[in-house]
């Protein structure tokens, strides 16, 4: 199958949303399908990847600056001439919603939902345009023959909004690196530098913006707590004066197994955000059976449900309510350690025994080629073959 995947965000940049289409692209091309990434241009090409990078645009105030694909007539031409046999647009906003518009009367059309927008834009002042954000979602989705958003939160956004019948787009992890068999004492000092072994480690994985809720991990860079704050954004600067001469450390971005073997090396995963519609990094943090500290919100419920290794904080809970938690989370987890033997294996025996194995990228993939592109293909199939009506006096 030939698939051209349209997304406003692509590598070099790092979340959730990139790290998916990473995985997806290369298990479609692993298993014999030929991908074009049509993405903003960036400087930097993904080597072995079809791409067509187009115009983008910065706004410094939105979004920390990140570029944003604006509508490019190089975008209906390099899917033209690629000849799909499905096109796949990812959370469209500027480019995207130009993408799917062009796409529609021509092609089998998926659209996916990652991202509330809205809210976002709310974050970075411009929630006036909440409503005209909500009704370009609407007419977008809308001409997909199928849509997907990657949680029931997502999907129960799009229903608030007027799009209904919405698919799932299945969880995945890579399980070949998020395991609870690794060992974490090589990436432990970079987390922590001259910090005591038995002071419990906090890790925080993603951007570091509003968004996040980064502002209520401020208590845990304090006694008797260690934070790690993994990854970039715009509000890093801001907080590491904040944070000057307290508890933490900022590694910046961290990939492959750097990443896996941080997860190995902390106690305890902080996850701050009320606006994630999945959190990816609860996924990993559960597959290598690393306790989770988590805001308490829809999002984390669902997909922490029935995760033995959680503890929920509530959004009116004070400062120090995420300290105590994740004091509490370490030492239970320590406690269980020690239940099934000394140092290192106690503590990979414990993991183990709560880790929650996710299903890898390649079966994800796998069933987004047969449950989706396959079935937007045939659902296209009558639409696009039957006669268009002509309005009256077109010529």
């Amino acid at each position: 199958m030939r698939v051209a995947l349209v997304s406003e965000v692509w590598a070099p940049e790092v979340d959730g949303l990139v790290t998916r289409l990473e995985s997806t692209v290369a298990q479609l091309r692993r298993a014999g399908h030929d991908v074009l990434v049509v993405a903003p241009t960036s400087g930097t090409d993904v080597p072995g990847v079809l791409e067509r990078r187009t115009r983008g645009v910065r706004i410094p105030f939105l979004y920390g600056g990140r570029r944003w694909g604006v509508p490019d007539v190089g975008v209906a031409r390099a899917v033209r001439d690629f000849a799909p046999d499905v096109v796949h647009v990812v959370n469209p906003v500027l480019m995207g919603v130009a993408a799917a518009r062009w796409a529609a009367p021509r092609h089998p059309l998926v659209v996916s939902y990652h991202t509330d927008v809205a809210t976002y834009a709310g974050h970075y002042h411009l929630g006036a345009f909440e409503g005209f954000v909500h009704a370009s979602m609407r007419s977008t989705y809308r001409r997909a023959d199928v849509r997907l958003a990657t949680s029931a939160v997502g999907r129960g956004h799009l229903a608030e909004i007027g799009v209904d019948a919405v698919d799932l787009w299945g969880r995945g992890v890579d399980t070949s690196a998020f395991r609870p068999g690794r060992d974490g004492a090589r990436l432990r000092p970079r987390l922590a530098p001259g910090a005591d072994p038995d002071v419990p480690l906090a890790m925080h994985v993603g951007r570091i913006a509003s968004e996040k809720g980064c502002d209520r991990l401020v208590p845990m860079a304090s006694p008797p707590v260690q934070l790690a704050l993994v990854g970039e954004g715009p509000d890093r600067e801001r907080l590491e004066r904040v944070l000057a001469g307290r508890r933490a450390t900022f590694t910046g971005v961290l990939r492959g197994d750097d990443l896996a073997d941080a997860y190995a090396a902390a106690d305890v995963l902080v996850f701050s955000s009320e606006t994630d519609t999945l959190g990816l990094v609860l996924l990993e943090a559960m597959a290598c059976g690393l306790p989770v500290v988590a805001l308490d919100t829809p999002t984390a419920r669902q997909t922490l449900d029935g995760y033995e290794a959680v503890r929920l904080v509530p959004a009116g809970a004070g400062e120090g309510a995420w300290n105590l938690a994740v004091h509490a989370a370490s030492q239970e987890a320590a406690r269980s350690a020690d239940a099934r033997g000394a140092g290192a294996a106690g503590r990979a025996a414990a993991r183990e025994a709560v880790a929650r194995p996710a299903a890898d990228w390649a079966v994800t993939t796998e069933r987004l080629v047969a449950d989706v592109y396959e079935r937007a293909v045939e659902v296209a199939g009558a639409r696009l073959t039957a006669p268009r009506r002509r309005t009256a006096g077109a010529r």
